[in-house]
């Protein structure tokens, strides 16, 4: 296998991003952190892709930032132009126009849990094993954990992951609303390949649309999102996709007549 830190595989319409140091269970280095903004960049204006699985090679997703990063002398303006540049990979995951399925096994700590929630739809294995561990290391929350743990799970459910720092499995984490669903390790290829095949079917503009709906809707009051939704509503009822749906299923009605 290609010692890349980051692979960007694509078929049918599928783009899946592998974080690919699997020799110290994808941890988190500099260059693999460039290299995943910049593909997930490359991604999110790819015409051809209309879905992106995220993973981990090997037996785990990640273990977030490489340990060996906290030992060497960084000027804090330098920390903060790598925290920078890891807010920028998580902000596009969320305004990207393609659903985004994350695939979770193994271990998803610190920055690596954050990185996986970033994605739109969840999918853990049942022993997977998820830690929001920046606490218990005398750190705060990075990779968008402060923004995205709250608006899963609430803050009550927040707080409790966050300021205990304590380790829950996949299947806790789906039970609370944190991930999407959790199955079986052996079965979650399949879970994932199912999902970003169902999402591949789906109107492209719909998705983008929903998906931004969504995103922006905790900003806005009751008024700006019907505001929202009138306007973008205007749009996908001229596009050809929603009137070619409208007529398969007249056409159908008809024939049944």
């Amino acid at each position: 296998m290609t010692t890349k830190p980051v692979i960007i595989e694509k078929k049918d319409n599928i783009a899946t991003l592998v974080l690919n140091r699997p020799e110290v269970m994808n941890a988190m280095s500099t260059e693999m952190i460039q290299e995943l903004n910049d593909a997930i960049k490359a991604i999110a204006a790819d015409e051809d892709v209309r879905v992106v699985v995220l993973k981990g090679a090997g037996d785990h997703f990640s273990s977030g930032a490489d340990i060996s990063l906290f030992s060497q002398s960084i000027a804090p303006h330098d920390w903060f132009v790598a925290m920078k540049g890891v807010g920028r990979i998580v902000k596009t995951l969320r305004e990207m126009p393609q659903p985004v399925v994350t695939l979770l096994k193994g271990v998803a700590v610190g920055g690596g849990a954050n990185l996986a929630l970033a994605g739109d739809f969840v999918i853990a294995a049942d022993n997977a094993r998820f830690c929001e561990i920046f606490v218990n290391i005398g750190l705060i929350m990075d990779y968008g954990g402060t923004y995205l743990l709250p608006r899963l799970v609430g803050l009550t459910k927040a707080r409790e992951l966050a300021m205990l720092g304590n380790e829950i499995d996949g299947k806790t984490a789906a039970a609370i609303g944190l991930v999407y669903k959790s199955v079986p390790e052996d079965e979650i290829d399949k879970e994932v390949a199912v999902l970003a095949t169902t999402l591949v079917q789906k109107s492209p503009l719909a998705l983008r649309l929903i998906k931004e709906g969504l995103e922006k809707s905790f900003d806005m009051s009751l008024k700006e999102a019907l505001d929202w939704e009138a306007a973008h509503q205007s749009i996908a009822l001229q596009t050809p996709a929603h009137k070619e749906i409208v007529q398969l299923f007249l056409d159908s009605k008809k024939n049944k007549s």
